[in-house]
């Protein structure tokens, strides 16, 4: 009888520590698991972080260019400026100056979850030997797509902003007197929000 007691008290003994063990495996388990997320989540904040601090000073340096052609385009005799405004900021603004060699095109917009699109059309001239496009831009919803044509309406570039990256593109050319006739003369541009949440910025340099 006391033998079988004995036998039970040890067995109920046993399963309590082992449960104990598995529960304490098991909430070690959910500890590193927790920690592991805390540090992806901590490592994705911080590259949004870094992305976002890059995209700011690309901004400054682009601004930067666009005050040094605007104070050459006052400089020159022959500069012409054209800007038009949409609300407190240009929607786009292009500088032509140094005697008609440098010539920059940007266009910004932003986008509340609206759908719309634009158009027009850039000149290169036949004294250009480089071509420089960059494109930034970053949406939580929606997409914005850029399309820019050659004079001929091929397409040179056709990029759609969505939400599964940040994008930052950039494309330089020089262009020789051989294939000068593809890029001489007038460009074309559309952009097309789609119930886009975001930016954009399109910029366009020739010299």
């Amino acid at each position: 009888m006391k033998t079988n007691i004995l036998f039970k008290s040890l067995t109920l003994i046993f399963f309590i520590l082992f449960s104990g063990t598995v529960l304490m495996a098991q909430s070690r388990e959910k500890d590193e698991k927790a920690a592991r997320e805390a540090e992806m989540k901590a490592k994705q904040e911080m590259l949004e972080k870094q992305q976002q601090e890059k995209m700011k000073q690309m901004e400054i340096i682009y601004a930067d260019r666009a005050r040094d052609f605007e104070r050459q385009a006052r400089e020159s005799s022959r500069a012409r400026t054209y800007v038009r405004s949409s609300g407190e900021s240009p929607d786009y603004f292009i500088y032509s100056g140094n005697q008609g060699s440098q010539t920059q095109l940007t266009l910004r917009n932003s986008f509340n979850g609206n759908s719309d699109s634009s158009k027009g059309e850039f000149e290169v001239s036949e004294d250009t030997r480089n071509f420089r496009m960059t494109i930034n831009g970053k949406v939580k919803t929606g997409e914005i797509r850029i399309i820019v044509d050659y004079p001929s309406g091929d397409t040179f570039k056709d990029l759609t902003i969505n939400s599964a990256a940040e994008i930052t593109f950039s494309q330089s050319v020089t262009i020789s007197e051989q294939e000068g006739g593809k890029y001489i003369g007038d460009w074309s541009y559309k952009i097309i929000a789609e119930k886009a949440e975001g930016s954009y910025k399109l910029s366009i340099m020739t010299h």
